[in-house]
């Protein structure tokens, strides 16, 4: 039997196209790196317009729109500002009959 009769159509051996589970991890979670975003760096005026809807939020608790920064995706949050804890650089938000700790160093912007 000729090596060309044993090669399929993308020029690998039949028996080669096995890989075991340790390489396919591997393989996955590098490929999910290589989609992993950096975190955009907001300017002096876009932080006002944060700082603002936070400041409304939590002293009026009317309803804000957070888009909270993701590794591999954002974030939509609508909700209310309930504390800041400007020690850690934190907000408590509740939405949706929740409630979360979000670094102000993960809010892209912020709409009232």
């Amino acid at each position: 039997m000729s090596v060309g009769k044993k090669l399929e159509g993308n020029g690998l051996y039949e028996s080669s196209r096995m890989i075991i589970p340790q390489h396919k991890e591997a393989i996955l979670r590098q490929a999910k790196e290589e989609m992993r975003r950096a975190r955009p760096i907001l300017d002096e005026q876009q932080w006002e317009t944060v700082e603002r809807a936070i400041a409304d939020s939590l002293n009026e608790h009317v309803t804000i729109t957070l888009q909270v920064f993701g590794a591999f995706e954002n974030r939509e949050l609508k909700g209310i500002v309930e504390t800041v804890n400007i020690y850690r650089q934190e907000i408590k938000f509740n939405f949706d009959d929740e409630w979360e700790w979000i670094k102000y160093q993960n809010i892209i912007s912020a709409e009232g």
